[in-house]
């Protein structure tokens, strides 16, 4: 005896329960459940209500640990459960619960991995063991079969044929059986699986409000499962037959949740009679189970008054294992439905079952029914009743004589009726009897080959009757399709929706098919709907295969468009219109396979019905027939109401239009008004945000504000012109653009190409046409390629365009498509994707290529590949003199690729160069006059200004501007200026006469080892056709030159455009290679090595983070984008102080190091309180004044240095408690120092790294923010620093962990104990009301989601970083071309002797030392140029003739140079009295637009009464602050991480501005930053010198003036110092540390000196030795 196992397993909510926002009610611990009951108090006696069972499953939430998933399940009941099986034993499993609780998911599941149920799995399983166990002397055989109690009627849900009720019987040794049930025999997994899908699908759902797929019905599955034993011994065979009944129930509902009606009300009103039946069946058991055993008085359990628990009587308290699964909900809107369930499992759990072993239950059973036979056909022999078997298997009863007859008749009439009545129904009972059991006995006689051989038959049977409905069905018994009958007449609907039409197949079968609706008294065949439908609307009579339709009274028919009134005959391919709404088309399969012969004899009609045959026979062309039939010309009435239509429209829209036009000119009048508003408040903002407050003096003309003039001169729209044009091609708006709207294209393509495999990667790239890098064929044609000038004639001018480029990791190549073949591929690829998804890999027809016309994402590439090109210039020819050149070999990126040596010389006689191995050639070539056109031109083009500039006007030298504006000095054009300077050409350059040089390329050097047959190719600029080329050179990666020896001889007839080509324009040379490595082996990969050092050489550094959230202002504002007002370098100290034992707070040990990621690490102990303490330290200004500090926040507790923002929404944030801020005036340094301080309590972290003693090696870091607010600033200044620590016990001893640290002692020095770190403090003026909404957006498609995109691991399209990368790869480019142009004029000046030679005596030689002596004073070359936005600068910039300017231009044009350049200072002295003092440059380019440039003669004097500055001189001031308006600032501090590297350190003498006398300091040189500390043991920074906005001076008149030796002076925008070194050759070190170009400078005008006076002694000695000599000869 067992008792029933007895399960509970809760679901997830579903939509409906999320929908009304439901809270969980139900608890599950270990075995026992607890539900909640939301309508009473929490925390009473009532409101929680506990139930014990054998499982408690928790299906709740699939992110529980504690999750219970199906096979958790299937473990636990289902595996207990196949066990008691193979014992012998009946099992049943079935589940109940309300609907929707999950009964049919737990048993059986879905089809998917993972989540198929109870009954799939214990079905794999039984096969699984069968398969393992099976041998000669055991064998298995299953059979299954599948029912529904629908409506307490049972359904065969296996066989087709069975579609009426079968009957419920009861055997006394079977107990309760269904009658013709289905059991077919199955083999493997398979079968049952195909059988339970086939079950399922004939199963009754129906979708209701709390289920979308509801069972409608109770679905019992089982599986006969017998175990046949041959015992060799004995010789006899024995059987186990086991039942396993798996069931699943419909679930309990109620009316108004479910909102059932008609037969859904019906269908749960039969459920919840089944359900409570059960449910008094499981009380009554229950109460039988807990009764004494003594008692005598037997209980009545109610099994008969349902069909379920009569088929459930023997797994419920018989002979059965039982397990049962209640499905709850979780929801406290199903608290009642949920609270019956677990009563009614509980009561389920008292259940006790006898179940005992079915051993040979068959030969026993078979044994019983024959006796059984036997009597009853004693009983009825006696009775005069002959029992025979009939054809079919069936008992035939019949009379034996009619004389019996009568006498048992008589006899029947002379008893009473109660005797009669008895005799009859014991016969018939007799009868009855006796068919059943030999129903029984033939079942189990019935061997196993009949058994398949009956279930084949019976699949037949299923195959036919689908194939008589149209249903295709495989052998498998898969459904594959549907078709037309080929033997029943029947209609297909017809709809005005083409989707729509045959979609319904009405079938007329043989006889009377009926047609109404459901409201008729007799059934009808065919129901429809509608208001022109009568209930018995016509009758359809088949009588072979010649259908006739019979209309009822005042029934509406139309057959082929006409009324049909009397019964007619259809013919197949006939209308059929019902009532008004419904069309059919008649299709008689016997009739159109006749017309198809009669057809085919006949040719001519066979033609006929072809045509016929075009129009198709649809909605439209019935209702067409239909009006036709009628009368009704449709297509005159649609003519006519066309017509009326167009005239309406014709009136509305003259209406429209007249409206339109009114509004059209009154609304372009106001956005006239408005935009001439518009562009009148712009231009005047723009105009004062771009000046400073002193540019608006009145009291200089020059100042005056361009607004307010009423006209401009010729030369102003000259320059105004210039400065549109160039403007103009400012265009890296536009690129972003290009880059962000097109990055989703780039992407998909990305992720077509990682599913198809391809290896091929897109990557956005910028190109421009530049000497170094032209434009491939396909992208130059792309952009204009004549660009003509445009209305201010300006020059073409190269254009930089966003392209594509495809990186072929397959073959080894690199192509270019332009943004449009980007998109044209892209269509092909998502066509190719697309195929292939579609076919097939086995297919015969699987060719993705032939199917797109080749793939998409290949191009062809060449053999060789391009390794770099080199220029030559020729100016060398004009002289002439022979030049050997030796040119870098540089690629379209700007890295230097090897080395070139080329030699170039005139040819002025008949001379020869012969080579062992080399080639000589000579060719002809013939110069237009446009062919010395450049192609590369600069923006600045003066030659076209010079045209709106009038003569009359003010002669200013415009290139001394242009160059001035650009950053260019006259370096860049000294080889131009040279020979323009230059009056005629020599003899050998005359015009229309032949000049012949000789171009010989002699070594390549320095080419990697990947290319291999190299070979040169160079040609003009202008003439690619016309190319010359050397024979390809293996390349053996010895490292040994690449000899051509190629020597070419070019005639030309000179022309003025040879000439000009001559002086400008240099020679092409292009290197090819064939490229032997493929990119991803690791010599290829060189080739993108950038040129920092790598990372393992630098000290770990962390990520600037961003600022905490602070819970006060909410989200971080975003960054403004206004302008930069100023800018400001601040000095922040950080200590955290704990609580001595004195009651003062004393700055913890900090451990400096610059190997550590935060650079220091404090040292605290665990359990004191804490205090953070910070300092601000900056020069004084007026715009930064600190008011308060507002919060200071402490979050992102970690033990990693990277942090996340994502840590911000956590509880480890926290506020810390504020003391006021103080600002600190500091005794000898009169800089702005400004202190606050917070409590930190770090318990309240709730953080266990704060909370306990850091263990070994761990090391702790957090992420502190203060928001300061300052004056005149819209909102908080934030400044962010990340902070490390070590944790160490109550009263352990802290100090620095190196030894380094722990001898030097400085840890003892308070102010040691503090963290420096270096910030920007940028101030930008605040957003006006609107100025944000005017602000251009652009098009972000980078963030789009793209199919395919998570299998791009991480890749993410190029954005604004590229146009930066180029911009410096531009800035590389340009300064390598100036680079060869330079040094090819140094070069000429060697070889003509110029700089040897300190007294020209040629014209050549005087002009290029005046273009020498004129680059080196000039005032312009001092300045580094910024990056270019063009590449090239046009080298063809024809000078203006020289003039002298009066003391007034000279001064103007000085004003307007300084204003350019931002450096104008009202108080500044003439520049007449300007010192020859090396003044440096900017590292960032030039000088900072606030920063005044200052001379030696500018500085103040010391006062007499300094007695201890060296001679009176005290260390430069910066130029005095004006007070500044009221303005409305944006601050912005960002934490500047400096740089690892050192580029000097050591002790220099300090003399500072204000200061008391000479200091010695210990100073480091970390670029763009020096840092000066006390001492060399000092850890922490005392003060910060900028570079970047800071100037270095060093002359002889400032030593003179100082009287001491080896100084020199930095002066910031508020402080100056005076630096002296300890050595002589110290100086030199420590300026090309803090200013490589001045020391470069300084350098070379020290060596000029040195060899200018060797120079003159030679020349003395060479003149005296001339003397000599003469007078000797004398």
């Amino acid at each position: 005896m067992s008792s029933v196992k007895v399960a509970v397993r809760v679901r997830p909510f579903n939509s409906r329960e999320i929908g009304r926002e439901s809270k969980c009610i139900i608890e599950m611990t270990g075995a026992t459940t607890a539900i909640t009951n939301p309508k009473v108090p929490p925390n009473t006696s009532e409101s929680v209500k506990r139930f014990n069972f054998d499982y408690s499953y928790w299906s709740h939430d699939p992110r529980d640990s504690d999750f219970s998933t199906q096979s958790m399940v299937y473990k636990d009941i289902g595996e207990e459960m196949l066990q008691h099986s193979f014992d012998g034993y009946n099992v049943c499993i079935f589940a109940y619960g309300q609907t929707g609780a999950g009964k049919s998911y737990t048993m059986m599941g879905r089809q998917e991995e993972q989540q198929e149920g109870i009954i799939p799995m214990i079905c794999k399983d039984l096969f699984g063991r069968i398969q393992d166990t099976e041998n000669d002397e055991l064998k298995y055989s299953v059979e299954v079969s599948y029912m529904e109690i629908y409506c307490e009627r049972v359904r065969d849900l296996l066989n087709p044929k069975n579609k009426g009720n079968l009957r419920v019987r009861e055997h006394p040794l079977l107990g309760p059986y269904v009658e013709d049930l289905s059991k077919l025999a199955v083999t493997d997994y398979q079968d049952i699986h195909d059988l339970i899908d086939e079950g399922n699908k004939a199963r009754t759902v129906a979708a209701t409000n709390m289920n979308e797929t509801s069972s409608r019905s109770h679905a019992v599955f089982t599986i006969f499962f017998t175990q046949r034993r041959h015992d060799t011994m004995t010789d006899l065979f024995t059987e186990k037959v086991s039942k396993i009944s798996l069931v699943d129930l419909a679930g309990s509902e109620r009316a108004d949740s479910t909102g059932a009606k008609g037969t859904r009300l019906k269908e749960g009103a039969n459920i919840n009679k089944s359900l409570t039946t059960l449910g008094k069946v499981i009380s009554a058991l229950a109460e039988v189970a807990s009764k004494k055993k003594n008692s005598k008085k037997a209980d009545f359990i109610p099994y008969r008054d349902s069909a379920l628990t009569w088929l459930l009587r023997e797994n419920l308290g018989g002979n059965s294992k039982t397990a049962m699964i209640a499905a709850i909900s979780p929801a406290d809107i199903n608290y009642d439905e949920t609270l019956s369930t677990l009563r009614y499992a509980d009561r389920a759990k008292q259940i006790v079952c006898k179940a005992v072993v079915n051993e040979d239950a068959n030969a026993k059973l078979i044994r019983e029914l024959k006796e059984e036979i036997q009597k009853l056909r004693d009983l009825l022999k006696a009775e005069g009743i002959e029992v025979q078997e009939g054809p079919d298997g069936k008992v035939v009863c019949e009379k034996r004589d009619a004389n019996k007859d009568e006498l048992n008749k008589s006899s029947v009439i002379k008893s009473p009726s109660k005797g009669r009545n008895r005799n009859g129904s014991t016969t018939e009972m007799a009868v009855d009897q006796l068919q059943a059991s030999e129903k029984l006995i033939a079942e189990l006689n019935e061997t196993w080959e009949e058994k398949l051989k009956r279930t084949e038959e019976i699949r037949l049977q299923r195959e036919a009757v689908f194939a008589e409905m149209g249903v295709a069905v495989k052998e498998d018994g898969i459904t594959v399709g549907v078709f037309s009958p080929k033997k029943t007449p029947h209609l297909v609907n017809l709809n005005e929706d083409p989707n729509l039409s045959e979609c319904l197949l009405y079938y007329i079968k043989d006889g009377l098919t009926r047609l109404g609706t459901h409201e008729a008294n007799v059934p009808q065949d065919i129901q429809l709907s509608g208001s022109h439908i009568l209930k018995e609307h016509c009758t359809f009579e088949n009588r072979n295969s010649t259908v006739t339709l019979l209309p009822h009274k005042d029934a509406i028919i139309f057959i082929n468009g006409r009324k049909l009134v009397e019964p007619e005959v259809l013919k197949t391919g006939s209308r059929v219109i019902l009532g008004k709404n419904h069309v059919f088309r008649f299709t008689n399969p016997e009739q159109a396979r006749e017309l198809r012969e009669k057809i085919t004899e006949n040719e001519a009609e066979n033609e006929e019905k072809e045509k016929a045959d075009t129009q198709q026979v649809d909605w439209n062309f019935a209702q067409c027939e239909l009006l036709e039939k009628q009368g009704i010309d449709l297509k005159a009435e649609m003519k006519k109401r066309l017509d009326n239509l167009e005239e309406q429209y014709k009136r509305e829209k003259q209406q429209a239009d007249q409206q339109f036009e009114e509004q059209r000119k009154s609304y372009e009048a106001r956005i006239d008004a408005l935009q001439k508003q518009v562009e009148e408040q712009s231009m005047t903002m723009s105009m004062y945000s771009s000046y400073s407050p002193e540019d608006f003096h009145q009291e200089e003309d020059v100042y005056t504000n361009p607004l307010y003039e009423s006209c401009w001169t010729a030369r102003e729209a000259g320059l105004a012109a210039w400065a549109f044009r160039k403007w103009r091609y400012h265009q890296f708006t536009s690129l972003r653009d290009d880059l962000w709207g097109n990055a989703i294209f780039l992407k998909e393509a990305n992720a077509i190409s990682v599913e198809l495999k391809k290896k091929v990667q897109f990557q956005f790239t910028l190109l421009t046409d530049t000497l170094y890098s032209p434009l491939p064929p396909e992208l130059a044609s792309s952009v204009t390629p004549t660009q003509p000038d445009d209305e201010y004639g300006a020059p073409p001018v190269s254009k930089t365009l966003v392209a594509v480029e495809v990186t072929d990791t397959k073959n080894g190549a690199t192509h270019y498509w332009s943004l449009e073949k980007l998109r044209q591929r892209l269509e092909l690829m998502r066509e190719m994707y697309h195929n292939e998804a579609e076919l097939s890999p086995t297919s015969p027809d699987y060719n993705v290529e032939s199917l797109t016309g080749g793939d998409p994402f290949y191009d062809r590439f060449p053999w060789f590949r391009m390794v770099g090109r080199s220029f030559i210039y020729l100016s060398n020819l004009l002289y002439p003199v022979p030049l050997v050149h030796k040119v870098a070999i540089v690629n379209e990126r700007g890295d230097v690729r090897g080395y070139l040596r080329i030699a170039v010389q005139p040819v002025l006689d008949e001379e020869s160069i012969d080579f062992n191995n080399g080639v000589k050639q000579s060719a002809r070539l013939v110069f237009n006059e446009d062919d010395a056109k450049p192609k590369y031109r600069a923006l600045n083009e003066k030659d076209d200004v010079q045209r709106y500039i009038d003569n009359g006007g003010l002669d200013t030298k415009l290139e001394e501007l242009e160059d001035a504006d650009s950053g260019r000095g006259i370096d860049s054009n000294s080889a131009s200026e040279c020979h323009e300077n230059a009056d005629e050409p020599g003899e050998h350059l005359q015009v229309c006469k032949e000049f012949t040089f000789r171009v010989t390329v002699l070594q390549a050097t320095g080419i990697g080892a990947e290319y291999a047959d190299i070979f040169c190719q160079f040609n003009f600029l202008h003439r690619h056709e016309e190319a010359f080329s050397t024979e390809p050179v293996k390349n053996s990666a010895s490292g040994a030159p690449l000899g051509f020896y190629h020597v070419q001889n070019i005639t030309v007839p000179v022309t003025k455009s040879f000439i000009e080509y001559l002086k400008t324009q240099p020679i092409m040379f292009k290197i090819f290679g064939h490229y032997q490595t493929h990119p991803l082996h690791k010599d290829a990969k060189q080739e993108f090595v950038s040129r920092p050092p790598p990372r393992r050489m630098l000290p770990p550094s962390i990520p600037i983070s961003q600022p905490v959230r602070s819970p006060k202002f909410g989200p971080l504002p975003c960054p403004p984008s206004s302008t930069v007002l100023a800018k400001h370098d601040v000095l922040v100290w950080f200590e955290i102080c704990e609580l001595a034992p004195n009651g003062e707070y004393v700055p913890s040990v900090v451990e400096h190091s610059d190997d550590l990621p935060c650079r220091g690490l404090f040292l605290l102990h665990q359990g004191i309180q804490r205090r953070i303490r910070i300092t601000i330290v900056h020069e004084p200004t007026p715009e930064v004044k600190w008011k308060d500090i507002n919060e200071l926040v402490v979050g992102r507790i970690r033990n990693t240095p990277e942090s996340s923002d994502e840590q911000d929404e956590d509880a480890c944030v926290l506020s810390l408690g504020l003391f006021p801020g103080e600002v600190l005036e500091v005794p000898g340094d009169d800089r702005s120092f400004y202190r606050f301080e917070a409590a930190w309590d770090s318990s309240l972290h709730n953080s266990a790294l704060l909370n306990r003693v850091s263990q070994g090696g761990e090391t702790i870091y957090i992420t502190l923010s203060a928001y300061l607010e300052l004056e005149n600033c819209a909102r908080p200044a934030i400044i962010t620093k990340d902070l490390s620590m070590v944790i160490y016990g109550r009263d352990a001893r802290t100090g620095p962990r190196s030894l380094k640290h722990l001898f030097s002692g400085q840890y003892r020095n308070p102010e040691a104990n503090r963290l420096s770190g270096v910030y920007e403090l940028s101030l930008r003026r605040a957003s006006e009301a609107g100025v944000q909404r005017r602000q251009r957006r652009v098009l972000d498609t980078s963030s789009t989601y793209v199919r395919g995109e998570e299998n791009l691991h991480g890749w993410r399209p190029r954005g604004d970083s590229l146009i930066f990368d180029h911009q410096w790869e531009l800035e590389k480019l340009t300064r390598l071309e100036e680079v060869g142009r330079m040094r090819h004029l140094l070069l000429l000046r060697e070889r003509l002797g110029m700089d040897t030679n300190p007294n020209p005596t040629t014209k050549t030689e005087k002009d290029v030392c005046n273009l020498a002596a004129r680059a080196a004073t000039s005032p312009v070359h001092m300045v580094i140029p910024q990056s270019p936005q063009t590449p090239v600068k046009d080298p063809q910039m024809q000078m203006l003739p020289d003039r002298e300017y009066n003391q007034r231009e000279q001064d103007l044009m000085l004003k307007c140079l300084k204003l350019v350049q931002g450096r104008y200072s009202k108080n500044e002295p003439n520049d007449n009295q300007t010192n020859q003092a090396d003044v440096s440059p900017s590292d960032e380019g030039c000088a900072d637009m606030t920063v005044s440039c200052i001379s030696s003669n500018s500085m103040e004097l010391c006062s007499p009464d300094r007695s201890d500055a060296p001679n009176g001189w005290e260390a430069p001031a910066p130029a005095t602050q004006p007070a500044l308006p009221l303005r409305l600032y944006v601050p912005e501090l960002e934490e500047i991480r400096v740089s690892p590297v050192v580029a000097r350190k050591g002790l220099l003498n300090v003399l500072e501005h204000g200061g008391s006398g000479w200091k010695k300091r210990w100073v480091i040189v970390r670029r763009p930053y020096v840092f000066i500390y006390r001492s060399e043991k000092d850890p922490v920074e005392r003060a910060v010198l900028n570079l970047a906005t800071a100037q270095v001076e060093c002359s002889e008149d400032q030593a003179a003036m100082v009287k001491i030796p080896n100084t020199f002076s930095v002066v910031t925008k508020h402080r100056g110092y005076l630096l002296q070194t300890l050595g002589d050759k110290e100086v030199h070190d420590w300026l090309y540390a803090i200013n490589p170009l001045l020391a470069g400078q300084i350098k070379s005008r020290l060596a000029r000196r040195t060899l200018e006076p060797a120079s003159q002694t030679a020349s003395q000695i060479s003149a005296s030795s001339a003397v000599n000599a003469n007078a000797a000869n004398k």
